[in-house]
């Protein structure tokens, strides 16, 4: 969540990489936190279909994710994550971001922004829901 993650960090670390966009967030390499949910919720913000090479969003769109990434992951930090199954936080109650998923899960259900129905393709094993529509 800091500042430099912001100056095109995403951007520089992605050129030449052909690896689709959401399993190259979740890898680990580049940005640690970003799981399966936070990475569909911050693509879908950012109008970026997941299997995208990372290597060819543009600029502009990688900073966009840079700043979902970061609001996405300060809301599920204040809402105490998301709970699926029997995750518990720290006080032990379930965490409330489930609540405010606008794409994770939500397959067949219209999309927030322009009505059409979700979508679900399973990418590195892992489910991943986006907008045919909205996420290009």
């Amino acid at each position: 969540l800091s500042a430099d993650f912001e100056d095109g960090h995403l951007y520089q670390a992605a050129k030449g990489v052909r690896q689709a966009v959401k399993p190259w967030l979740m890898s680990g390499a580049v940005v640690v936190g970003v799981g399966n949910i936070y990475a569909s919720e911050a693509l879908f913000r950012s109008g970026i279909h997941p299997n995208r090479q990372a290597g060819q969003v543009s600029e502009h769109r990688m900073r966009s994710l840079s700043q979902h990434i970061r609001d996405v992951l300060t809301e599920a930090i204040e809402k105490g994550g998301s709970t699926l199954r029997d995750f518990r936080g720290h006080a032990g109650r379930p965490g409330e971001y489930r609540n405010a998923h606008q794409v994770y899960g939500r397959q067949g259900t219209p999309c927030p922004k322009c009505q059409r129905p979700m979508r679900r393709m399973v990418q590195a094993q892992r489910s991943t829901f986006y907008c045919g529509n909205c996420q290009r």
